[in-house]
């Protein structure tokens, strides 16, 4: 009987050990927060963070974040596990993450490939990526209602993420929906550590609003695909998005209101003329068509960075010639070919001056926006027949500092184009802001992370009153 018990415990062992060696890692188990370090030959080590979580669609998603480098929310095509092993595919870019799971789950050896180049990056399990620590970030709070929330824009089967902050209670509150400026928009409209959706729908919500904020479509945890959206399709989500603030229970439905900030505001005035509003909140808002700002600023930001007139002069020249062949050629692949075509054939004085002040990887002059559909789009645009059409309460706020939408030209153009006898509307150039609202030095670009401040107390006290004197 010894001998049977022993062979049947070695069979049970055997069997364990057996079920043990074909169990396989699933997307499930590595969901949350990864951390690590990547050393780059010849150059710093970077702070890699991932994360692995569900989307609004119910599908898998990630996040990748360069976390020295104050990147947080790179939109990520694919994240699977097969066999153990993980892989990540970044959205519009050649990189990917491919690592082996450790048994235990903690622990993942991959490697960061970029190109041809490839870098190690041993990851672990943690509870959450470090934050970069901003004076107005808001922590979490027990004075108000804070609730993760998803809707649905039918037309393109896209599924929105947002949090909803909401006054205690059961009563109803008019409700603001903020709406992000161009880019890659994560709901908080984080750039280097500051998050001033988060800071925006704070203060709104210790006010009595209701305030709703989302991930563009594509980029966290919202569906659909971020590369190849246009200006529609933004608009699309943002007229989903008041549906949804219009079914619910706790919105007061005849006073919502749109903050949009950049190209925010056209994307809200444009939703408004589909789907009324009672009120518009327009933060550095384009008041010409988008080709007349697109020139502007190809000028206004060398400028603030130390370019002479002379400069910006030629700057223009370049920035006329690039946007009018996007305007003229309908193909993505030809616009690119011609954009590269219009680089390499840059000689003398402008070559020099082309390459010292415009980044061909990034921006609107750009190899990439040359192919890109949505700035084909956007450059067929102009904010003001939407403005003309408006009807409901207007504020309109800019920074003196701004050089990205400079303020007296927009500010002008939009108040000038509201129709009075059906809409009213308040404007403000606030002195000293730049085009994030934040106390500024010179207003560049390149300014906004170094600063501390997120928004200025200023801009948040001018919206509260107007908010208050009519809503």
């Amino acid at each position: 009987m010894k001998c049977t018990l022993n062979t049947f415990a070695k069979l049970l062992a055997a069997a364990t050990l057996s079920c043990s060696a074909i169990a396989q890692t699933t997307i499930q188990d590595i969901q949350g927060s990864w951390l690590g370090a990547m050393a780059i030959p010849d150059g710093p080590t970077l702070n890699i963070g991932i994360e692995v979580f569900q989307k609004a669609d119910g599908s898998w998603g990630g996040n990748v974040a360069s976390l020295d480098q104050g990147v947080r929310y790179m939109p990520v095509a694919t994240v699977a596990v097969e066999a153990n092993t993980f892989h990540l595919q970044l959205a519009g870019a050649p990189i990917t993450v491919v690592g082996e799971v450790s048994a235990d789950q903690q622990h993942i050896s991959a490697d960061f490939n970029q190109g041809s180049s490839a870098f190690e990056l041993e990851l672990d399990k943690v509870p959450a990526l470090p934050e970069v620590e901003r004076p107005q970030t808001p922590s979490h709070s027990e004075d108000y209602l804070n609730q993760a929330v998803r809707y649905h824009n039918v037309q393109d089967d896209v599924w929105l993420s947002g949090t909803m902050t909401l006054p205690q209670g059961s009563a109803k509150h008019p409700a603001i929906m903020l709406i992000a400026g161009s880019g890659p928009n994560h709901r908080d409209s984080y750039f280097g550590g500051h998050r001033p959706f988060a800071v925006i729908a704070d203060y709104l919500t210790r006010q009595g609003y209701i305030v709703l904020r989302s991930d563009k479509r594509g980029i966290y945890k919202s569906s659909g695909d971020f590369q190849t959206a246009t200006l529609a399709d933004f608009v699309a989500d943002a007229e989903a998005a008041l549906q949804f603030l219009t079914a619910h229970p706790r919105v007061d439905a005849d006073n919502i209101i749109l903050l949009g900030h950049s190209e925010g505001s056209l994307v809200s005035v444009m939703a408004a003329s589909a789907q009324p509003v009672q009120g518009i909140i327009s933060l550095a808002g384009p008041g010409m068509s988008v080709l007349d700002i697109l020139l502007l600023q190809d000028q206004t930001e060398p400028a603030a960075k130390g370019a002479t007139q002379a400069e910006t002069d030629i700057l223009l020249g370049f920035s006329q010639r690039f946007y009018q062949m996007i305007l003229a050629t309908p193909s993505g692949e030809a616009r690119k070919q011609k954009a590269l075509a219009m680089y390499e054939g840059l000689a003398g004085t402008e070559a020099e001056v082309v390459g010292r002040w415009v980044n061909t990887n990034s921006g609107t002059l750009s190899i990439g926006a040359a192919e890109s559909d949505s700035l084909y789009e956007l450059l067929q645009q102009n904010p003001l027949p939407y403005w003309q059409q408006f009807t409901g309460e207007a504020l309109i706020l800019n920074g003196s500092k701004d050089s990205q939408v400079p303020a007296e030209p927009n500010v002008a153009g939009i108040v000038a184009a509201i129709n009075p006898a059906q809409a009213h509307v308040e404007s403000e150039i606030i002195s000293g802001l730049n085009h994030m609202f934040q106390t500024a030095e010179t207003g560049a670009n390149d300014e906004y992370a170094s600063i501390e401040q997120t928004i200025s107390p200023a801009v948040l006290s001018k919206i509260s009153q107007w908010l208050a004197a009519r809503f």
